[in-house]
């Protein structure tokens, strides 16, 4: 049976840590024209890491970063948002996207001359971690969907 790939996610430009892409929560994007990759978190839709064609690290965690979905990741890009900071107790740090699990829109992972990517997507129903007691009644008549795009290329990336 073939060795599944390893997600490589740096602290530093000297310290990094191996992520198996078997987990489930793992994603890796790699540019197959360039060699440029990134990785994904779909616990809050975070970016861990994004490594340039020519091997270097722009983007890094915390050496002191939690993965276990217990807490918000430290470093990489963190998707901040109804707020930013902390206005009221009541309120998660940064907003409630990147304390809940995002799924991959089906069909939306590309690779092109020019690029790759993928879209993740949250729908206010399947929120867990939001504010008050946490969660979104099933009984709501409210629903909304958040889609969070990354793009690589061989030198820079996008997210919107």
């Amino acid at each position: 049976m073939p060795t599944a790939p390893k997600a490589v996610v740096f602290h530093s430009s000297t310290s990094s840590t191996e992520l198996d892409c078997n987990d489930d929560d793992i994603v890796l994007i790699t540019h197959t024209k360039s060699g440029a990759n990134c990785v994904l978190q779909k616990f809050g839709a975070h970016v861990l890491s994004y490594q340039t064609a020519a091997g270097k690290p722009l983007i890094m965690l915390s050496k002191d970063a939690i993965m276990d979905g217990s807490a918000a990741i430290r470093g990489g890009i963190p998707l901040c948002f109804p707020q930013f900071g902390q206005p009221d107790k009541s309120y998660l740090q940064h907003g409630f996207l990147r304390r809940n699990k995002w799924k991959v829109v089906e069909g939306s992972e590309f690779d092109t001359d020019d690029a790759a990517g993928i879209k993740l997507e949250l729908e206010l129903k399947d929120v867990a971690v939001a504010r008050g007691d946490g969660t979104w009644g099933n009984d709501t008549k409210l629903n909304c969907k958040s889609i969070f795009t990354v793009s690589i290329y061989d030198k820079s990336m996008t997210k919107t």
